[in-house]
């Protein structure tokens, strides 16, 4: 949807892809997008709590924004080559057959882009990536854990309840969907197309004030049990591993 120039809907789409390539095409990228999830994501994840760790008041809103930005910026190091390739694999079939890339997997990615366009290829709207990477952990990690303790004290919740997480969740990916969508749709454009970042704007902007949050629809729907499912695993993770510590002090 943020590439092509007609004017498509979802639905649409999803029935054109389903149509034309099977449905198996709805997965393309995908171990791209696995390996970014396990690299990136736990990345990203684990250096905004060791960071939290050494704050004085890790319950303010500002040490927290501080803490999630250079976390994302970090992992933005690690991921942008892999975003890269999932990138170009998701919108290859939407491409011209004489300008697609046609890679098998991550693998082929990385090592076609190295030996054909050169390693620095790899980053590619690196700083897009880097504005994303930041944003999406302060409107994740940051504002997750904002909702939290406020919906613990407007609820009295306590700190394992599940539907507090569930809630908490729900606000976090609502408030990252609107914030990283222009940024997302520029990265996009960026790494499927080189040309200058005024064009990439102008492109964007083909269908009005609705360009920068093209896409917005399948984006919320990946991102809201995307984003649920991974703080209620986080959650469990760190209640399993502060619960052997516990045991290990015990002892």
């Amino acid at each position: 949807m943020v590439v092509i120039k007609k004017d498509r809907g979802m639905a649409s789409n999803l029935q054109r892809a389903i149509r034309t390539y099977g449905f198996i095409s709805l997965y393309d990228g995908l171990s791209a997008q696995l390996v970014r999830q396990l690299t990136y994501t736990s990345l990203r994840f684990h250096l905004y709590e060791m960071g939290k760790s050494h704050l004085d008041d890790p319950d303010g809103l500002l040490d927290k924004v501080l803490v999630a930005g250079l976390a994302g910026c970090v992992a933005g190091v690690v991921g942008t080559p892999m975003e890269l390739i999932n990138t170009r694999m998701q919108v290859n079939r939407a491409l011209p057959k004489e300008t697609r890339w046609n890679y098998r997997n991550l693998f082929d990615g990385l090592y076609r882009v190295t030996r054909d366009e050169g390693f620095t290829k790899l980053y590619s709207g690196c700083l897009l990536s880097f504005m994303r990477s930041s944003f999406i952990t302060i409107s994740q990690n940051a504002a997750y854990d904002q909702a939290k303790q406020i919906y613990t004290e407007w609820f009295h919740m306590k700190h394992d309840n599940t539907l507090l997480h569930l809630i908490s969740s729900v606000t976090a990916a609502f408030i990252c969907g609107p914030i990283i969508k222009p940024i997302e749709n520029l990265r996009y454009l960026r790494m499927v197309n080189s040309r200058r970042l005024i064009h990439s704007i102008s492109y964007m902007m083909r269908f009005g004030s609705r360009g920068p949050f093209r896409g917005i629809v399948p984006y919320l729907l990946r991102m809201v049990p995307n984003t649920v499912i991974t703080f209620l695993s986080f959650e469990q993770l760190r209640v399993n591993f502060g619960y052997i510590e516990e045991i290990e002090d015990d002892k």
